[in-house]
C-alpha cells in the first residue's frame, strides 16, 4: 500500500483548505480530504475511491519546495466528487519529503496509463 499525505489549498476561491490522504491499494485508488474553512474550521470530510484504469492522465512536477501531482479521469466526474477539483483535474501539492512516496506511486500508475 502507498499512501501520500498532500493539502489543496484553493478550494471555495482559497477561503478553506483541504488536507489528505492519496493511497493506492491494489488497483484502487483512494483519495480522503478533509476540507477546514479558513483553516479553523473542519467543514467537510470525503472519501472517494476508483479504479487506477479510470484514470485518463496524471502529471508530476518538482519544486524546491514541494511537487505538485494532477490527476485527471475519465470520466471527468469521478475526481470531481473530491473537493478542490476543478475542470475535471485535481492538483495535490505534496511536500518534498514525500517525494519518494510520489515516486513510488507514478511508478505503479504508469504500468495503468497509456497515452
Amino acid at each position: 500500500m502507498i499512501r501520500v499525505p498532500f493539502s489543496t489549498p484553493d478550494i471555495d476561491g482559497g477561503l478553506s483548505e483541504g488536507k489528505g490522504v492519496l493511497t493506492l491499494d491494489g488497483d484502487t485508488l483512494t483519495i480522503e480530504v478533509d476540507v477546514a474553512f479558513m483553516g479553523l474550521f473542519k467543514r467537510d470530510s470525503r472519501r472517494v475511491r476508483f479504479d487506477i484504469t479510470d484514470l485518463d492522465q496524471v502529471r508530476h512536477r518538482r519544486s524546491p519546495l514541494g511537487d505538485r501531482v494532477t490527476l485527471r479521469t475519465d470520466p471527468m466526474d469521478l475526481v470531481g466528487r473530491v473537493p478542490g477539483a476543478a475542470q475535471g483535474e485535481l492538483v495535490l501539492k505534496t511536500k518534498k519529503k514525500h517525494r519518494r512516496d510520489v515516486e513510488a506511486l507514478l511508478e505503479r500508475l504508469e504500468l495503468w496509463i497509456v497515452e
